[in-house]
């Protein structure tokens, strides 16, 4: 048999599908245009970022490319025009025809991709969100939380649910009772995705600092420079709060936390502050300007070596320690940190 001819016949009859994978990879992004722009699309591929840019034509763009994996972009609308503003809005880059229902729409704010799953999905839950209204923050909060549950559950194939799971579930030290059941619901190939496996990675850091387990142990050194070790604390009420000089709701919260240190520092109570600030500076100047007599720590680095420990993914948050060293609170804020110290102190 002629190898060669094998071979060329093989490969040609590999040909089509070829050509239909990549056909199946490819986007198109597609929508009208009153004014002239740039348009660049920008995105995460492989560990490498790429951009997909295009100028408005004949009053319409088009972006055409390729993509291993479904995955969150950015798009930048820089109008032609001097005195105007640029936009960006985020989107889903999935294979298919992506409609925009103008270019125009998106710098008024009201901009809507569909034709692909995942925009439409995004764009369903989103009209379910903006009915939560006229509630308190924390009331709409837990509404919008509520929704999120349900939609998971009806969708547990869309990596939508994994991303709403991964952020709108999971700010600061989520309910574990909450997230780990919806977790383990979804799809396989959802939780054997990067973004599944690394929040797998993430419930396991959590576990070891959920109500009930020994807390974690760290060193941190305080305005002087001084080591302070949590374990010192033993044998006190320690709320271990981490914030942040730029954090503004942490700034909010900060009366309401002089108030309850004042009502039981002499109860065997005390707070440990944790600064996420990376200049000294700023720092001490807000603990001058906020009058916070407790102790307060940091090791001003990025990645603070506590809050990796902890796995706090943003502040404030916090996590109240009893005298044995067990965590019996967290994410505690405002009436519900005042109830927890009243409940726990106020005997």
């Amino acid at each position: 048999m002629n190898t060669f001819k094998f071979l060329k016949g093989f490969i040609l009859a590999l040909a089509p599908l070829i050509s239909l994978a990549q056909v199946n990879n490819t986007y198109t992004l597609q929508g009208k245009a009153g004014k002239p722009a740039t348009v660049t699309l920008q995105y995460t591929q492989n560990g490498k970022t790429v951009q997909n840019k295009a100028e408005v034509q004949n009053g319409e763009i088009m972006l055409t490319g390729t993509i291993d994996t479904p995955l969150q972009a950015s798009l930048l609308v820089t109008p032609s025009e001097k005195e105007a503003m640029a936009t960006i809005v985020h989107l889903w880059l999935e294979p298919g025809q992506i409609k925009l229902n103008s270019l125009d729409s998106l710098q008024k704010g009201n901009g809507v991709f569909s034709g692909t799953p995942l925009n439409d999905e995004s764009n369903a839950l989103a009209l379910e969100k903006d009915k939560v209204t006229g509630l308190s923050d924390q009331a709409h909060d837990e509404a919008v939380k509520a929704i999120v549950v349900k939609f998971i559950k009806a969708h547990p194939a869309s990596l939508l649910s994994l991303t709403e799971l991964n952020i709108t579930l999971s700010r600061g030290i989520p309910d574990l009772a909450i997230v780990e059941p919806l977790f383990s619901g979804l799809s396989a190939g959802l939780k054997n995705s990067p973004l599944g496996v690394e929040y797998q990675k993430k419930l396991i850091r959590w576990r070891t600092v959920d109500v009930g387990a020994i807390a974690p142990n760290f060193t941190q050194p305080d305005q002087q420079g001084k080591l302070i070790n949590l374990a010192d604390y033993k044998g006190k009420y320690v709320l271990v709060d981490f914030w942040a000089s730029w954090c503004h709701p942490c700034r909010d919260e900060n009366p309401n936390l002089v108030k309850q240190y004042q009502l039981y520092k002499d109860k065997n109570f005390t707070i440990l502050s944790i600064s996420l600030d990376e200049s000294k500076t700023a720092w001490l100047k807000a603990i001058k300007e906020d009058k916070l007599p407790w102790k307060q720590v940091s090791d001003l680095k990025k990645n603070n070596q506590a809050r990796v420990k902890y796995g706090v993914q943003s502040i404030p948050d916090n996590f109240l320690i009893s005298p044995e060293g067990e965590i019996i609170g967290k994410s505690l804020r405002g009436e519900d940190l005042n109830k927890k110290l009243m409940e726990v102190l106020g005997k």
